[in-house]
C-alpha cells in the first residue's frame, strides 16, 4: 500500500486520499541472511502477490527498480507449516 496519496491530510479523512495498492517488485530473503535474496516476484495491480516458501522467518523488501519513491519499509513475516501468511507492506510516496 502506498501513501500518503494527497498533499494535505483532512479531518475527517477524505476516502479519496486513502493509501492505495501498487504494483511493485518484491524481494524475499530469510531473516537470518537478509542480504541474500532467495525469491523475487512482482505484485499485481491490486498490490497482491503469492509465493510458496518453506516454513520460517523472512524479510520482505519491496519497491520499484531505479526510482527513489515510493520507499517501502522492510517487512517481517513468519511462514507456518500450512496455509499462506498475509503480509501488509507500507510504502511512502514522499507526498507531504
Amino acid at each position: 500500500m502506498a501513501g500518503p496519496t494527497c498533499p494535505v491530510e483532512r479531518d475527517p479523512p477524505d476516502p479519496q486520499c486513502a493509501d492505495k495498492p501498487i504494483q511493485t517488485n518484491i524481494w524475499i530473503s530469510r531473516k537470518i541472511t537478509p542480504q541474500q535474496v532467495m525469491a523475487t516476484i512482482q505484485s499485481d495491480a491490486n498490490g497482491a502477490f503469492q509465493i510458496s516458501l518453506p516454513p520460517g522467518d523472512y524479510v520482505i523488501q519491496a519497491g520499484p527498480s531505479g526510482v527513489p519513491l515510493p520507499r517501502c519499509g522492510d517487512t517481517s513475516a513468519t511462514v507456518g507449516a500450512s496455509g499462506y501468511t498475509v503480509v501488509a507492506i507500507s510504502c511512502d510516496t514522499g507526498i507531504r
